[in-house]
C-alpha cells in the first residue's frame, strides 16, 4: 500500500492536496503532519530580561512552545478528519523544525513513498509556503513530491506525464507503474518549431518564395516526425510496465513545461508527473525548468520523482 505524508496547515492548497491525493492514491496509509517552530530561547529574548525575571521568561516561553504545539496538533486533527472523509488511512503527527520543508523532508526519512503539500499555506500555524516549503522540497527531497494548488476541481482525469527519453522520465513512468498503474496515462514531449519560433527562422516560414517556405515546413516535419517518436517511446515503455496509456506531442512557441501544461488542460488531467534530476545543492541547478517551472507555476498538480541514482548526492 502506498504510504503518504501529507504537509498540512489548514489552507486552501492544503485541503486541496487531500482531495488529489485521495484521488491518485486511494485507501493510502496517510500521515497528517502539522509543522511548528520552535519557541524562542532564552538568548534571543535577552531584551525580555529587562522586563521580567529569568524564571517568569522561562515559564512564557514553556507557555509560547505548549500553545504552539497544541495549534499544531488541532490543525493536524482537522487534516486527519478530511483525510477520512475523502477515503485516506489517516494519522496525525506534529513536528518541530526550524523550516517547515525541513521538517516534513526528515519526517519523510522515516519511510513514506510520496511527500504531498500545498502551494501557498493561510493557516494559523507555520505555513506551508510554495517559496520556501514545495521550493525547498522540489529540489531536496529524496522521496517524491506532489505539490497542489488551491482550486483543484477535475479528479477524474489522466495522469499527463512528460517524457524526453532521460532516466528521470523513465524512473516516472515506474513510479506510475508501482503505485498509480489504476489511473490513465498520457506520455507526453513537448516541443517547438526552431523554425517559427526563432529570429532566424521566422523569415523562412512566412516567406512568399514557395521554396522557402516548403524548406521551412520540412524543417518542421522533421521536428514533430522526431517529438512523436519520442513520445511513442515513452508510450511503448508505459505500456511494457503494464500501464494503460496513450501519447502526445504537443507543439508551441512557449517553454517545455508551458506546453506541457497546455497539453494537461486540454487533455483534462488531473495531475502532470514528470522526472527530475535528483536533490541536494547540485540538483538545484539540475532540476531542470520543467520540474521547476511547473511547480513554481502552480497551476496543475504536479507529481515530482526524484531520480534515485543521485539520492545519495
Amino acid at each position: 500500500m502506498t504510504r503518504l505524508l501529507l504537509g498540512y496547515d489548514g489552507s486552501d492548497s492544503a485541503r486541496a492536496a487531500i482531495g488529489v491525493a485521495a484521488a491518485l492514491f486511494p485507501g493510502a496509509e496517510t500521515t497528517v503532519v502539522t509543522v511548528h517552530a520552535p519557541a524562542p530561547t532564552l538568548e534571543a529574548g535577552a531584551l525580555a530580561r529587562i522586563a521580567l525575571p529569568e524564571a517568569q521568561l522561562e515559564e512564557l516561553l514553556v507557555q509560547i512552545e505548549l500553545d504552539r504545539a497544541g495549534q499544531a496538533a488541532s490543525t493536524a486533527e482537522a487534516g486527519v478528519a478530511l483525510a477520512r472523509a475523502a477515503g485516506l488511512r489517516a494519522s496525525a503527527d506534529v513536528i518541530e523544525a526550524a523550516g517547515t520543508w525541513r521538517g516534513l523532508r526528515e519526517r519523510a526519512r522515516a519511510g513514506v513513498d510520496v511527500v504531498v503539500c500545498g502551494t501557498a499555506g493561510q493557516g494559523p500555524t507555520d505555513r506551508i509556503v510554495l517559496g520556501s516549503t514545495a521550493s525547498g522540497l522540489v529540489h531536496h527531497a529524496e522521496r517524491p513530491l506532489l505539490v497542489v494548488p488551491a482550486g483543484t476541481a477535475d479528479l477524474g482525469g489522466p495522469l499527463y506525464a512528460g517524457y524526453d527519453g532521460s532516466e528521470g522520465s523513465r524512473g516516472a513512468l515506474r513510479f506510475a507503474a508501482a503505485h498509480l498503474s489504476t489511473h490513465p496515462l498520457i506520455v507526453a514531449h513537448a516541443w517547438h518549431s526552431p523554425v517559427r519560433h526563432s529570429l532566424r527562422g521566422h523569415p523562412f516560414a512566412h516567406s512568399r518564395i514557395s521554396r522557402l517556405a516548403d524548406y521551412a515546413d520540412s524543417v518542421d516535419a522533421v521536428w514533430a516526425e522526431t517529438a512523436a517518436d519520442t513520445a511513442q517511446e515513452g508510450l511503448e515503455h508505459a505500456l511494457g510496465l503494464g500501464l494503460m496509456a496513450d501519447s502526445d506531442a504537443p507543439e508551441s512557441g512557449h517553454s517545455d513545461w508551458r506546453t506541457l501544461l497546455k497539453g494537461a488542460r486540454e487533455a483534462g488531467a488531473t495531475a502532470i508527473l514528470v522526472g527530475s534530476r535528483g536533490r541536494g545543492a547540485v540538483a538545484a541547478t539540475m532540476l531542470g525548468s520543467v520540474a521547476s517551472g511547473l511547480v513554481h507555476a502552480a497551476a496543475l498538480p504536479v507529481l515530482v520523482v526524484p531520480d534515485t541514482r543521485l539520492a545519495g548526492s
